[in-house]
């Protein structure tokens, strides 16, 4: 469970269940969906509670949007500042939210965000906002942000009781190698009613795993292969197919 200093956590709280209590999707601490607007949410809460709307003030006008990015499968969220071809300004609070859904199962490992124990998706989702706000919050205010300076973790410590600046969330890769599955594990498949049987190349969403093929592309050992994607539940690892076989 989050431990962090007693004025902290009760505004952490409040936010908690005022997004349990208002979102039409993030109806419980683990939950199953989520919208951006609830992103948004949390926002206004966050800036009103904790930064007294310095935040939305020094936007002043400045279009903030928020994303939900499922293909962001190694950091926990980012937050960019856009300027287009007339000089505008603009910025974007993304949370790679595939990391979020992908813990917090019955036989998984404890999962910290800013250093802090997370009992649950919506604990882990305020702790990595947290930080996305601190770096909105440099970057109104200096023009940068860098999240392994004394700045950041001072405002981060400050405000939100962080203990570090990383997160050590369940990736897909973590995932993969508890079933036996690594980058250049010989692996089994179907598709499309075939068995094939092939080597991991790349983890993110989904597994890319190539299959030696005669029509396939060539690659640098001289040997042509296809690439499949393929969820890392429908794979096997070679051993257990070969015996399914």
């Amino acid at each position: 469970m989050l431990e962090a200093a007693p004025e902290a956590r009760v505004r952490q709280d409040e936010i908690h269940r005022g997004l349990l209590a208002t979102s039409k999707y993030v109806t419980e601490p683990n939950f199953q969906v989520i919208h951006p607007e609830d992103l948004r949410w949390l926002f206004q809460r966050y800036d009103d509670l904790f930064l007294q709307g310095t935040c939305g003030a020094a936007l002043d006008g400045v279009p903030l949007r928020f994303r939900l990015a499922p293909r962001m499968t190694k950091a926990g969220g980012t937050t960019t500042r856009y300027r287009d071809r007339a000089g505008k300004i603009s910025f974007e609070i993304a949370i790679g939210i595939s990391l979020i859904f992908d813990g917090f199962r019955e036989d998984h490992r404890t999962v910290t965000a800013c250093g802090l124990e997370c009992g649950n998706r919506l604990e882990a989702l305020q702790r990595v906002f947290e930080h996305e706000i601190v770096h909105l919050a440099e970057q109104l205010a200096w023009g940068e942000s860098e999240c392994s300076g004394a700045r950041f973790q001072g405002i981060a410590r400050r405000f939100f009781d962080h203990r570090t600046h990383t997160h050590a969330l369940i990736t897909r890769r973590e995932r993969a190698a508890q079933s036996g599955i690594q980058l250049g594990s010989m692996v089994g498949f179907w598709f499309e009613g075939e068995r094939l049987m092939g080597r991991v190349n790349r983890i993110t969403k989904r597994a890319t795993v190539l299959v030696e093929d005669a029509e396939g592309r060539r690659y640098s050992d001289g040997r042509r292969y296809k690439t499949y994607y393929v969820p890392i539940a429908g794979l096997e690892p070679l051993a257990r197919a070969a015996a399914a076989s």
